[in-house]
């Protein structure tokens, strides 16, 4: 009975030599059969030590092997079980014996490499972990495969870095969270590459493309240069040129400004193209010549401090954050010879007010205009300021050394 039911559902081939196995003769009549790399979707229907049984809507019943769950976080393998959805990676159609082997490990993998191609497409930003190094660059977690950021492409790596100094800095990066850009996918060579620096790049962009002209802005002074400052507002750079650093002249960013200092700027210009920041700090300041009125008068006499020199005069700050200048016309009595000669920066000169131009924001000074009377009485008084601070300074180190 059991041979007539054999030859019935044709287990013998055409030349009766070698019979087929129930598994094969099922395989003959399942068109879609699973093939290699497939991805399924199944629901398990036991759990074991050795394996999990997932039905996969096929003939047969796919079976997890207990090496694939080794793969898997030990929380993830808790987490199963019986009637839960799954996707599987066929590994084999087929074994020795016939079963159909799957892999949840390499079903999490295809999705995440399925991910890294549609990053690849958009250029989202994204981030990854550092978890290793090799002598290219750094190596870096992407769901359940690894990523390579090539050491070109990592921001904190100087390009010139060799050696010790360029292990130490791969090390020092272990287990950081780094934003990064797919820029290759490459499934058949298991090869996906990111870059740090490319995402630097978008992020920026996008930032650029969010700042607002004419918006205030508070930021920190990370950079002083002889033409100005550069302020961190928010992880982008902006440049404070140095003739809008302040109301009044000022002859180096130190002057006003030191690293670390927080400031409030206005955004004045955006270049998006060139990813460039212009800010603006003396804007936000009170205007002094708002006040000027109650601030100086023709004829006063001020003190003030040289802040340039050039051939056609000298300009000089006054109080209240107002400058004004000293022809060359107006110095003949400090002797010939040009501005250069006669004048240095940081040198205090008394100086008397002969213009103030509301309109075009000038004020014109004099030396010549000043008496001798009144330059012999300012002289006398500078020397007696001079005498008490030297006094004052000698006090001081009296009384820590008696402290001492």
């Amino acid at each position: 009975m059991a041979d007539n039911r054999v030859e019935s559902f044709g287990m013998q081939d055409p030349t009766g030599e070698e019979e087929l196995s129930f598994a094969e003769l099922l395989d003959q009549y399942d068109y879609e059969s699973p093939q290699r790399g497939q991805i399924l979707e199944g629901e398990i229907l036991s759990i074991d030590e050795n394996e999990i049984l997932v039905d996969v809507g096929t003939k047969r019943d796919a079976i997890v092997p207990r090496t694939d769950l080794d793969r898997l976080p030990a929380e993830m393998v808790e987490s199963l079980e019986v009637g839960q959805k799954v996707l599987v990676y066929v590994l084999r159609p087929m074994d020795n014996e016939g079963n159909l082997i799957v892999s949840i490990n390499k079903a999490l993998q295809q999705a995440d490499w399925e991910r890294a191609e549609h990053l690849l497409e958009t250029g989202e930003v994204v981030e990854a972990q550092v978890v290793g190094y090799n002598k290219g660059g750094l190596l870096a977690t992407f769901g359940r495969i690894r990523g390579f950021i090539p050491q070109s492409h990592v921001a904190d790596i100087p390009r010139s870095a060799t050696g010790d100094q360029l292990r130490d800095a791969k090390n020092d990066m272990m287990g950081q969270q780094l934003k990064v850009k797919v820029v290759e996918v490459n499934r058949e060579r298991n090869r996906l590459i990111l870059s740090e620096r490319e995402a630097q790049q978008t992020v920026k962009q996008q930032m650029l493309e969010n700042l607002e002209v004419g918006s205030i802005v508070k930021g920190t002074v990370v950079g002083l240069v002889d033409f100005g400052a550069f302020v961190d507002i928010g992880g982008i750079d902006g440049l404070i040129h140095i003739s809008n650093l302040d109301r009044r002249y000022v002859n180096h960013p130190s002057d006003v400004l030191e690293i670390g200092d927080e400031v409030e700027v206005r955004i004045d210009e955006v270049d998006t193209k060139n990813q460039r920041i212009s800010l603006n700090r003396a804007a936000l300041m009170p205007d002094p010549w708002d006040h000027i009125d109650e601030t100086f008068s023709v004829g006063d006499l001020v003190t003030g401090e040289v802040t340039n020199v050039a051939d056609f005069g000298v300009f000089v700050a006054l109080p209240h954050h107002l400058e004004g200048l000293i022809h060359v016309s107006e110095m003949t009595s400090y002797g010939a010879g040009t501005p250069t000669e006669l004048i240095h920066e940081g040198e205090e000169l008394l100086v008397r007010i002969i213009d103030i131009d509301r309109e075009q924001k000038r004020i014109a000074l004099s030396l010549d205009a000043v008496t001798a009377e009144e330059q012999e009485r300012w002289m006398h008084e500078q020397m007696q300021k001079q005498r008490e601070q030297r006094e004052q300074g000698q006090q001081s180190l009296t009384g820590s050394a008696e402290i001492a």
